[in-house]
């Protein structure tokens, strides 16, 4: 593969509807965001002391790592029966991460000291690079550069991004260095990706639900419910505002306030809960309708259905305690105008996001944008709903 290169590129996600109800069994739905992550991938001349070249700038994160030790490390662990790489649900994750561990600790002096978000990219990429590509015996310079349009840390799936986006460029690997050139993911590739992709989530999240590098993979809409294989389904690219509030919260403690509600108020938190699984539901069925909809008039009024259930869910949510004065800043500015906005993910600050029908005036968006931009928020207009991992290369 001497000076070739790959260029693979995942989205991050949005909760639309669901977020806390998921918990308590009820059904979830996540957008892919149109703000994406992506890894390049390039062979250097070679040296006498082959190494990876890891650039991920959004961590600060810019590191030699020495490929003879990783390969020696892999090869040796691996022993007779090396893991097969196309099987990454069959890999015992635990034992696979202790190898990462002990194999950056040989490679990279005082791991232990780097910041969190460092030591887990690092865990993350030698996770994906040994346990695909390192059974291979080719040992060449290369370069791994990862950038994103995703802000780390705010609920709009970066951590699963990035392990979609390294998981299939390693995937693409693969078949560069077997047949000379890599080629879109066939169905069965974004399987095996999307799996190698959760494990990786473990690493940051522990017990990851799925949903994340689901909808990373796949694009579109995906819906979830606690202890079932996330569903996919049809959807639209629609338009939204995605609006960082650019106040900080701790989804633990959000969780865990809702769960003390819950204790207090049993029958009325359940009951809340059921009504965000109904909208939920609800809207599902709506954005698989606009999927198959051509007339203007019928896609006006599932707007308008839909702009109902995203004012729903929120004032539920809300009534769960896990708004903001921010949030509901942002959301007053947007009613302002006639348009639906609710909070996404955890809440208690974070982002809220804005649906914007095709029919909106563009002059209401603008001005909005004006004034949420004045008000001190970060402003991000986008598309979800869209493609998921691709092959640029």
């Amino acid at each position: 593969m001497e000076g070739k290169s790959i260029k693979v590129s995942a989205p991050g996600k949005v909760i639309i509807h669901g977020e806390h109800s998921v918990l308590y069994g009820k059904t979830a739905l996540a957008v892919a965001l149109g703000l994406r992550s992506t890894v390049a991938i390039k062979e250097l001349p070679p040296t006498d002391d082959p190494k990876i070249h890891v650039e991920f700038p959004n961590v600060g994160l810019h590191e030699k790592l020495s490929l003879k030790a990783v390969f020696d490390l892999f090869s040796i662990t691996s022993g007779d029966n090396p893991q097969d790489w196309t099987r990454p649900e069959e890999l015992d994750h635990d034992v696979h991460l202790r190898k990462v561990d002990e194999a950056l600790r040989k490679v990279r002096p005082a791991f232990d000291d780097l910041p969190s978000n460092q030591k887990s990219s690092l865990r993350g990429f030698l996770y994906a690079f040994g346990g695909i590509f390192a059974s291979s015996s080719r040992i060449a310079d290369l370069s791994v550069s990862v950038t994103t349009d995703l802000t780390v840390g705010a609920g709009t799936g970066s951590s699963a991004s990035f392990a979609v986006c390294l998981c299939g460029a390693m995937v693409q690997l693969v078949k560069l260095k077997s047949a000379g050139r890599v080629t879109d993911f066939s169905p069965e590739e974004r399987r095996i990706v999307s799996a190698w992709a959760f494990n990786c989530e473990k690493i940051t999240h522990g017990a990851p639900s799925g949903i994340d590098n689901t909808t990373c993979t796949y694009g579109s809409l995906v819906s979830f419910k606690k202890g079932e294989e996330p569903l996919l389904l049809s959807s639209p690219e629609f338009r939204i505002l995605l609006v960082d509030s650019r106040v900080g919260r701790e989804t633990s403690k959000l969780v865990a306030s809702v769960a003390a509600l819950r204790s207090r108020n049993r029958a009325a938190v359940d009951h809340i809960m059921d009504a965000v699984d109904h909208v939920a539901v609800t809207a599902a069925a709506l954005l698989e309708k606009l999927s198959r909809t051509k007339s203007s008039t019928d896609i006006d009024v599932i707007y308008e259905q839909l702009n109902e259930l995203w004012g729903m869910n929120h004032c539920l949510l809300a009534a769960l305690g896990v708004s903001h004065p921010a949030l509901e800043a942002i959301r007053s500015a947007a009613s302002g105008r006639g348009l639906a906005c609710k909070l996404t993910g955890a809440g208690g600050g974070g982002n809220a996001i804005v649906l914007i029908p095709p029919s909106t005036e563009e002059a209401k968006v603008e001005e909005l944008k004006a004034e949420l931009l004045n008000g001190g928020f970060r402003v991000t207009d986008t598309l979800v709903g869209g493609a998921g991992i691709q092959n640029h290369e």
